[in-house]
């Protein structure tokens, strides 16, 4: 099992690469305390999503924290494909499904989340979605999603054994121009990020924005929900509940 984990490690790194390296947060370690995934938005890794797990360990999480690059690394291009690339988006969410199918099988029983911001949110929704049948994670987490609003939610709920938290803010400024770009989804629907999903289905958690939330750096922009102290405050409490056992 250990072998196992230290390879599952490797594997993670190198389909993750990056400048900030995934190494010190796929350690075997933390492999077998649980995964959480982190989704960017299209822009790719960088400063949201470092942010996102820098509020993460700020919060106590012991699991795995890679970063996923799901995205095309072409500069400016690469960011309008990762928006639009409707039918390519389905077929990268079916690798991370795949990706932590492997993870399961090597760590069965251990906690899985994935957190997604903006266009990841939307591939956080449609890798739950691609997931094979009996296949169930932890839960997903959304912030500022670019997912359509009215995106039947049914398959990726049954996935998920604690359902899917929805972070949204009708402040965000970023998200309206999904009305006419579409989102990952390739749906052209008001963004769930915007206004929330249009269904609430039992599972699905949607959080508004909130004044009070502005004493932890996000003023309902779109890029303020990555802060790190807003994720230490309110996004790590849904994975380090005790069943979980990602915190100490």
């Amino acid at each position: 099992m250990k072998i196992a984990a230290i390879m599952l490690a490797l594997a993670v790194s190198a389909v993750t690469g990056c400048s900030e390296t995934n190494k010190e947060f796929v350690t075997p370690e933390r492999l077998n305390n649980g995964l959480v995934v982190i989704l960017p938005g299209i822009e790719g890794e960088g400063p949201n999503s470092y942010s996102i797990r820098r509020g993460l360990l700020k919060a106590g999480v012991t699991a795995a924290l890679p970063i996923y690059r799901w995205g095309r690394p072409i500069p400016l291009a690469g960011m309008i494909l990762n928006q639009t690339d409707f039918v390519g988006n389905r077929l990268i969410a079916g690798n991370i499904a795949r990706m932590i199918a492997n993870y399961q099988d090597a760590h069965p029983g251990k906690p899985v989340w994935l957190i997604g911001h903006s266009g990841g949110g939307g591939m956080a929704v449609l890798t739950a979605d691609a997931m094979e049948k009996g296949r169930k994670i932890d839960g997903l987490i959304l912030l500022a999603a670019s997912i359509s609003g009215n995106f039947n939610l049914s398959k990726p709920l049954k996935h998920c054994r604690k359902g899917i938290v929805n972070f949204y803010s009708e402040r965000d400024e970023i998200l309206g121009a999904t009305l006419f770009v579409g989102n990952v989804d390739g749906g052209r629907a008001s963004s769930a990020g915007l206004k929330g999903f249009e269904k609430n289905p039992p599972g699905l958690h949607q959080v508004p924005w909130r004044r009070e939330m502005m004493h932890y750096g996000n003023n309902g922009r779109h890029m303020d929900c990555t802060s790190s102290r807003f994720v230490a405050r309110y996004v790590a409490s849904w994975v380090t509940g005790p069943e979980n056992r990602l915190a100490r």
